[in-house]
């Protein structure tokens, strides 16, 4: 689901008011200002529901232990904010990159490589 999350939130991210909305939060966010307190209870449902995705992932065994969830969760959310940003217009590679970055902050392998501990299908050549 989280996965899933980063392909779409990549493309949607684009749309004319995401774009302001992302662009008010990068200024405003954390601030003791009215707007930038108006972005964070935005973002916060966002957050509240990568809490429970990542913690959901953990007790089923999908997602691997590591940090706090929260701070787990905060990263994810920072990844879905901060690619589509570095990469801008990229299509497809700003969707591509945005999923592996949530990848790595979940602690997941590479899409199409095996769990750590889990062999591989086929024995890599050259490794």
């Amino acid at each position: 689901m989280l996965l899933a999350l980063a392909r779409a939130h990549a493309d949607y991210s684009w749309r004319d008011m995401v774009a302001v909305l992302r662009s008010l939060r990068v200024e405003l966010a954390g601030r003791d200002h009215p707007v930038g307190q108006a972005i964070d209870e935005a973002v916060a449902p966002l957050l509240t529901a990568c809490v429970r995705l990542v913690r959901c992932g953990r007790r089923r065994g999908s997602i691997p232990p590591g940090p706090p969830v929260r701070d787990t969760a905060a990263a994810v959310v920072a990844a879905l904010e901060a690619v589509p940003i570095a990469v801008a217009g990229r299509a497809p590679h700003d969707v591509t990159l945005t999923e592996r970055a949530v990848r790595g902050v979940l602690g997941l392998p590479p899409a199409g490589l095996p769990p750590a501990g889990l062999p591989s299908a086929a024995p890599r050549s050259g490794a």
